[in-house]
This record gives structure tokens, sequence and C-alpha cells, in this order.
């Protein structure tokens, strides 16, 4: 279940209708050249403004910017998620955060920021719900004078759970990690061989050939 502020829970108890919901999209892009980053504030409100969010603030800019996002679900479980949301091409910020800068495989955090709707004030700051990375970005071209929108997936950090370890492939990395104790890829980069275990592979062919192949001994593959 959701943690949720006690300000945001105690409207929720007195109010059966609940608060109102903007949602905040933060993400991170690079720039192409320099590779630093350069941060990007969208949110579902009618204005830009300055947001502060974990004690930091952050311009987010509304007025259209972005335009639908879908439904945050909350899990205890380390799943992996996907979850997209869909801005407008017309708005410079949002072109100039997905084409003049490189948002791929960006940190994306999602907040929602619950409002009184009676008061129209907030009831407490926002309210992380998602943390990930961009994984597809469409941006189709519109026919002209047409509007049309961008669509951001974006995947849960749980997804990094699922990476393998790439390092320990390599001779430097086995010795890295114990010195001396592993040489199994001493050559690997040498030969340009990709032996599968148990069977000749197809690549070897210019060291040996297949009718000159020992019978396999080795039981059951």
């Amino acid at each position: 279940m959701r943690n949720l502020p006690s300000a945001v829970s105690a409207h929720l108890a007195a109010d059966g209708t609940g608060p109102h919901v903007e949602m905040l999209v933060w993400l991170v892009a690079r720039d192409r050249a320099t590779g630093a980053p350069e941060p990007f504030g969208f949110w579902t409100g009618a204005d830009h403004q300055v947001i502060t969010v974990a004690g930091e603030g952050r311009t987010y800019y509304g007025a259209g910017a972005l335009l639908e996002v879908d439904p945050v679900t909350s899990s205890t479980a380390q799943l992996s998620r996907s979850w997209q949301f869909k801005v407008s091409q017309l708005d410079p910020v949002v072109a100039e955060a997905i084409r003049t800068y490189d948002a791929r495989l960006a940190p994306v955090e999602v907040h929602e920021w619950h409002w009184d709707p009676e008061a129209n004030l907030p009831l407490a700051e926002p309210v992380r719900v998602m943390r990930g990375t961009v994984m597809d970005l469409a941006v189709p071209t519109p026919p002209a004078g047409q509007q049309t929108e961008a669509i951001v997936r974006i995947v849960t950090d749980a997804w990094r759970l699922t990476r393998g370890l790439p390092l320990m492939r390599s001779h430097e990395a086995l010795q890295a990690r114990t010195a001396g104790a592993d040489s199994f890829r001493r050559y690997g980069n040498l030969t340009g061989v990709s032996v599968a275990w148990g069977e000749y592979s197809s690549s070897a062919g210019d060291l040996y050939s297949a009718a000159a192949a020992p019978a396999w001994t080795g039981g059951e593959r």
C-alpha cells in the first residue's frame, strides 16, 4: 500500500470524494555534445510553476505540455513494470527535451500532488509514486498544420535486477575479482572463436572440420 502524507490521509478519511491529484513527470535528458544532464519537468497543471520536491525547487511546465498519463499502480513486489505518458510535440519545452537533447535511457521520476479541491490548495508536498528509465520514445512526424503527441514509455528501476553481469566475461574482470585464480578467458580476445559448451561451434570451422571432430562422450546434452 502506498504511504501518503498524514494531511492527505486525514483528508481522505474526512471526505469520501478524495483530493484532486496532479501528475508530475521529471525527466533528466543529456546534452548530445557534452553528456551533461539537462532536467525537464512536466505536469498536468494549467501553468508553469516551481514546485518543491524532496526539498528541491523544480520547474514544471504545464499548459498542455503533459497530455495524458497512464494510471499508476502500487505493488510491494520487486517487479519490473511499464508505464507511459504522452506529451505535446508543439510545446517548445517538450520539443527541446526530446529533439534537441537525448532522452534515451533518461532517468524519470513520477510524483502525485494532492490538492484540496474546495480550497484549491495543495495538501502536502508531491509524493513519488514511480522511478524508472525511458525505454521507448515514439516521436511521429505529423501532417502539416496538425498536432500530434510523443509517447514516452518507461520501465521501473526493478528492471535493473534482470540484467546480467557482463564484466565477468573478460579476463580483466576475472583477474580484478581474484588475481591469478582464473585465467579461463586469458586468450579469448585473440582467437576470434566462440565455442559453445559441449559442441562444436560453426564459428570455429577454420580451425577444424566437422569430419575431424571426435564423437561426443560427455553423456546427455
